[in-house]
C-alpha cells in the first residue's frame, strides 16, 4: 500500500486540477521520530546524554506541531512527485503547492492541465474579399499631389484687390498702450486669421478689408487672457498697408515635378502614387481581412487553457518588451517604469490583452497544424532563417544550429508549421482550392541546387583545394542567436508547442 493517498479534483473554471496528498499515519509517526531525533541532537534534555533522549521526550518538548511541520517540509517533495505521478498524462507542468494540513498530514497541490483546442470547422470558413476602391486611389493620389505643391507654394503680390484673411500682408504699425509707445514697427509682417489671431481677434478683422496704401486707426481692449504683457488693457493702433501677398499653388507641370521629385514627368509621379497608394490600401484590406479571419476562428473555437499557461504567455512577451526597450537604450524595463510613473504590476496587466490574443491564435494554429498533418522539410527550416534577411555568418550559424541543437530545431520547426497553418486558413477563407489533411506538399531543396552543391565538391576533390571558405563556427559562438530570427526560449515551452 502506498505511502500517499492522492485524489484529484477539476478545477472546471480555471482549467486546473486539484491534488490532495494525504500521508499515512503509519509514515507520519514514523518520520515524526525520525525527525525528533535528529533535532534532538542539538538539544540538552536533563537526563539523558546529548542525542540519546527518547523521541517522545522530544517531542513533548518542542510539541508536536512543530515536529509535525518538520515533516511536512522534509515530505513535500516527495508528496509532490506522488501526485504528479497519478495526473503525469494530463497536466502541463509542475503543481503548485496550495495549503498544507497536519492533523492529518495532506498536502494540496494545484497543477494546470493541458490546454484543450478544438478550432470547430475551421475548413468553413469564409471571409468576404474587399476590393481596393479606384476612386479612393485617385482621391489619395489627388491629396498627394496637392500637398507637394502646398509645400512648395509662393505669395504673389496683391494691388487689385483689400486684405483677405490668410494674405501675407506687411504692416507699419505703431501701437500706444497708456500714453506710452508699446509698439512701432515700419514693415512688420503677419498673416490674419479667424481662429489663429495675432494680437486679439479684432486686430486681425481690423485689418482685413484695407487696401494697399491706406492708413487706419483703432483702438481694442486685449483680451483678459492673453499670454501678453498688455492682457486687459487698451491700445490704440496706428497701422498703414504696405503690402499684400496672397498664397498660391505652383503649376503642376513636368519641370516642377523633375525639380521636386525623383520622376522627371507628372504622368510618370502619378503612375508611382498610383502604384503606392494602391499597394498601401491592399495592404489594410489585407490586414482587415486577416483581422475578421482570426475573429470567425476564434468565434467557432473553444479553448481552455490554465493562468500558469497565460502567466508564461504574459512573461514571454514582457521580455521580449524589455530587450525592445534596451536596444532603445534603456538599461532596464525598470527605468523606463521610472519615467512612465508606471509599476511593473501595472505594466505586466496592460500586456494581457496582447498576450491572450497571441497565446490563443498560436494555439489554435498549432492545432490546425496537428490535424492538417502538416510538416517541414530541412530545406524549409532553412528558408525560414533565410528569409529573416540577416548577415551571411548569422544565416549560417543559425542553420548549423538546426543540426546541433535539437530544442533550437523543434522550436523553428514550429514557427515554420504555425506559418504553413496561417497561409492555408488564408487559402480556405478566401475559397480557394486546398489539399485534403495529410496530403500537404512539403518544399524539398531545387534539384539544381543540389547539383550545383555536388558539382562544387566534386571539384574540390579533384583540386584538392586548402582554401575553401571556413563554415566552421566557434562553440562560444554559437549561443549568439539573432533576434530577427527568433527570442531563445530558454524556459519551457507552453504545452502547446511543445506537444
Amino acid at each position: 500500500m502506498s505511502d500517499f493517498n492522492v485524489t484529484k479534483q477539476i478545477l472546471e473554471d480555471s482549467h486546473e486540477i486539484l491534488l490532495t496528498v494525504e500521508v499515512a499515519p503509519e509514515r507520519v509517526e514514523k518520520a515524526l521520530r525520525s525527525t525528533a531525533k535528529k533535532l534532538g541532537r542539538k538539544m540538552r534534555i536533563p537526563g539523558f546524554r546529548p542525542g540519546k533522549a527518547p523521541a517522545n521526550i522530544i517531542i513533548a518538548r518542542l510539541g508536536r506541531e512543530y515536529v509535525l511541520q518538520e515533516v511536512a517540509d522534509e515530505m513535500i517533495d516527495e508528496a509532490h512527485q506522488a501526485a504528479i505521478e497519478t495526473v503525469i498524462d494530463e497536466v502541463a507542468g509542475a503543481a503548485a503547492l496550495r495549503d498544507v494540513r497536519l492533523e492529518p498530514l495532506t498536502f494540496e497541490f494545484v497543477a494546470p492541465l493541458k490546454t484543450e483546442v478544438d478550432p470547430g470547422d475551421y475548413r468553413g470558413i469564409r471571409v468576404p474579399i474587399e476590393e481596393v476602391d479606384e476612386d479612393k486611389v485617385q482621391e489619395m493620389v489627388a491629396d498627394e499631389l496637392k500637398n507637394l505643391q502646398e509645400k512648395n507654394q509662393v505669395w504673389i503680390p496683391v494691388e487689385d484687390r483689400p486684405v483677405q484673411f490668410g494674405d501675407l500682408v506687411t504692416l507699419g504699425v505703431k501701437l500706444t498702450v497708456d500714453g506710452e509707445e508699446a509698439l512701432n514697427e515700419e514693415e512688420w509682417d503677419f498673416i490674419p486669421s479667424e481662429t489663429d489671431y495675432t494680437m486679439s481677434p479684432e486686430f486681425d478683422a481690423n485689418i482685413v478689408g484695407m487696401a494697399l496704401g491706406e492708413s487706419k486707426t483703432f483702438t481694442l481692449t486685449f483680451p483678459e487672457d492673453a499670454v501678453s504683457k498688455w492682457a486687459g488693457k487698451e491700445g490704440e493702433f496706428e497701422v498703414e498697408i504696405k503690402a499684400i501677398k496672397s498664397e498660391e499653388l505652383p503649376a503642376l507641370t513636368d519641370e516642377f515635378v523633375a525639380e521636386n521629385t525623383d520622376y522627371e514627368t507628372v504622368t510618370a509621379f502619378k503612375e508611382a502614387l498610383e502604384e503606392g497608394v494602391r499597394t498601401y490600401l491592399e495592404s489594410e484590406k489585407e490586414h482587415e481581412f486577416q483581422k475578421k479571419l482570426l475573429e470567425a476562428l476564434k468565434e467557432g473555437a473553444t479553448i481552455n487553457y490554465a493562468p500558469a499557461t497565460f502567466q508564461y504567455e504574459v512573461d514571454r512577451l514582457a521580455a521580449e518588451r524589455e530587450d525592445l526597450y534596451k536596444s532603445y537604450g534603456f538599461e532596464s524595463l525598470d527605468e523606463l517604469l521610472k519615467l512612465q510613473g508606471k509599476t511593473r504590476e501595472e505594466f505586466l496587466k496592460e500586456l494581457e490583452p496582447e498576450a491572450r490574443a497571441r497565446l490563443e491564435e498560436e494555439l489554435l494554429l498549432d492545432e490546425i497544424a496537428r490535424r492538417e498533418k502538416l510538416d517541414a522539410s530541412d530545406y524549409e527550416l532553412e528558408q525560414y532563417i533565410v528569409s529573416a534577411g540577416l548577415s551571411d555568418d548569422d544565416t549560417t550559424r543559425l542553420i548549423e544550429r538546426l543540426t546541433e541543437d535539437e530544442y533550437y530545431r523543434l522550436y523553428i520547426r514550429m514557427l515554420v508549421l504555425r506559418k504553413k497553418a496561417h497561409e492555408l486558413l488564408t487559402a480556405i477563407a478566401r475559397g480557394e482550392d486546398v489539399p485534403e489533411p495529410g496530403q500537404h506538399p512539403v518544399e524539398e531543396a531545387p534539384e539544381a541546387t543540389e547539383q550545383a552543391a555536388d558539382e562544387d565538391v566534386e571539384i574540390t576533390e579533384k583540386d584538392g583545394a586548402e582554401d575553401v571558405t571556413e563554415m566552421a563556427v566557434e562553440d562560444d559562438e554559437d549561443e549568439v542567436i539573432a533576434e530577427e530570427v527568433i527570442e531563445e526560449e530558454e524556459t519551457e515551452i507552453p504545452d502547446s508547442a511543445s506537444e
